[in-house]
Formats: C-alpha cells, sequence, structure tokens
C-alpha cells in the first residue's frame, strides 16, 4: 500500500526497517558527535539523531511502495505503482477517510460488523480506461473496532482474526478493469493469517476535485466482496457462525504528488 505523504503521524516510519539507511545515519551522526568536545557532544549527538530521523522519515515516507518492498508484492507490480505516480496516475489511500470493514452472520440470526481503521495503500488507474490497473492495501488488524464490545475479544483472538500472531492483511490487486469511469472490479489475492487466497472486489468510484488536466484530485471508493472464513483457516463455531463473509471498503483515495 502507498504510504501517508510527510506529515501523517499515524504511520511514523521504522528506520530498523532501512538497515543501509540506519547504519549510514548511526556513522555520520557519531563522527559529527565526536568532533565535538565533551559533555557538549552528548547533546548534539541526540540533536543530530532527531534531525536525521526526520530527515529519514522525508525519504522514506515520500516513496510510493516503500510498506511493500520487503519481497510479499512481485516487483512487476511495484513498478506499474510507481509508473502510475509518475504519470499522476496513482491515488493513495486518506487513513483518516478511510475504512475497511467486514460483517458475518452467527446465531441467532444477528450480524457482527467490524472496521479497521489503520490502513495505507494505494490504487494506480491505467492509462486509458481499457487497460488493466493496479492496487496495494495493508490493513493492521490491531485496529479492529466493532460496536459489538462483547463480540469483539473473540473475533481478534487466536479462532478468528488472531491480531496478535498476524497483524497485517495484505490486498494486491493484479488487474482492475473500469466498465465505465465509476464502475470496475479488481482481481488479486487476498493474505490474511498467513493464508493467500483469490478475490475479486466490485468497485465504485466518484471523483471529486477536478484538476487542470482533467484528472481529480480526491477519489472516494466502495468496494464489496465476499470471501469463505474457512479458506483462511477460521473453522471454529461453524454451527453457530456463517461461513461466509461479506467485505467492504470505503476509502478516500488522495492524488499522489
Amino acid at each position: 500500500m502507498i504510504p501517508g505523504k510527510v506529515g501523517h503521524a499515524h504511520h511514523p516510519v521504522d528506520l530498523d526497517q532501512f538497515p543501509a539507511i540506519r547504519h549510514s545515519l548511526d556513522s555520520l551522526v557519531n563522527s559529527a558527535a565526536d568532533s565535538i568536545p565533551m559533555p557538549a557532544n552528548i547533546f548534539a549527538k541526540a540533536l543530530l539523531s532527531i534531525l536525521l530521523a526526520i530527515a529519514t522519515y522525508t525519504v522514506t515516507a515520500g516513496q510510493p511502495c516503500s510498506p511493500f518492498e520487503d519481497g510479499r508484492v512481485d516487483a512487476e507490480i511495484l513498478q506499474l505503482m510507481r509508473e502510475a505516480a509518475s504519470d499522476g496516475r496513482l491515488y493513495r489511500v486518506d487513513p483518516d477517510n478511510s475504512r475497511v470493514g467486514f460483517c458475518v452472520r452467527h446465531f441467532p440470526g444477528q450480524e457482527f460488523r467490524g472496521e479497521f481503521t489503520n490502513i495505507v495503500g494505494g490504487l494506480a488507474f491505467p492509462p486509458a480506461l481499457a487497460e488493466d490497473g493496479q492496487a496495494l492495501l495493508l490493513i493492521h488488524t490491531t485496529s479492529l473496532i466493532s460496536d459489538n464490545t462483547g463480540l469483539l475479544p473473540l473475533v481478534a483472538g487466536h479462532e478468528f482474526m488472531d491480531t496478535s500472531n498476524y497483524p497485517e492483511i495484505l490486498f494486491v490487486g493484479h488487474t482492475a478493469h473500469w466498465e465505465t469511469r465509476s464502475q470496475g472490479h479488481i482481481h488479486g489475492d487476498l493474505t490474511m493469517r498467513g493464508v493467500k487466497q483469490p478475490v475479486t472486489f466490485e468497485l465504485a468510484v466518484r471523483a471529486l476535485d477536478i484538476r487542470d488536466d482533467d484528472r481529480p484530485g480526491r477519489i472516494l471508493l466502495r468496494g464489496r466482496s465476499e470471501v469463505k472464513r474457512t479458506d483462511f483457516d477460521m473453522r471454529s463455531y461453524r454451527l453457530f457462525v456463517s461461513e461466509t463473509v461479506r467485505l467492504c471498503m470505503d476509502v478516500e483515495l488522495i492524488r499522489w504528488e
């Protein structure tokens, strides 16, 4: 998924994910601080560390695919996303105005609804309507919320979402087809609880803030799909909880600039 722009405090960059940058920065901080007499160099080292961390955040958070360059996503998909970013066709998820949810029926004829509120990612529109687009979405499972606080610990626990062992859900959309400028569908792979399964989302989009180049500055996207929970090793309470889980995403996308 595509990160937020620099300044989004919701998803700070972990420098330990970039060991080469971390090593270079540490060496630079130490050499700079060693040239300053004690005890002033202690304060100088701390100040330099803060400044360089901010600089590193700027570098890494400004890359359109930085959360996905860990081998989980095909290099071809990442390259297509980068090309879309350079052409003004890439839209990043606004985490403050986006939700990915699910609902499942359970005994006695009721429905559990949950939402994930910590999401990063993006959608690449194709150069032409007849061509394919791509999408990346990373969902942090520990952000799960629900109005049904009584069942929430069970759903988040090891028999269902198992958020402590599987903190992320990954969706990689390989091919997004657009029947019209506002309707389409996307085929991809959903990885949840360590299991990857194919899934197709029906999509509806609404363009907002049209720019001078006739491209929108923001897009509202709604996606709907269904999966079988047992396909993702959620096999508990089969007599009481429905096999079918309905997935929904209501996402606001902002043009990558």
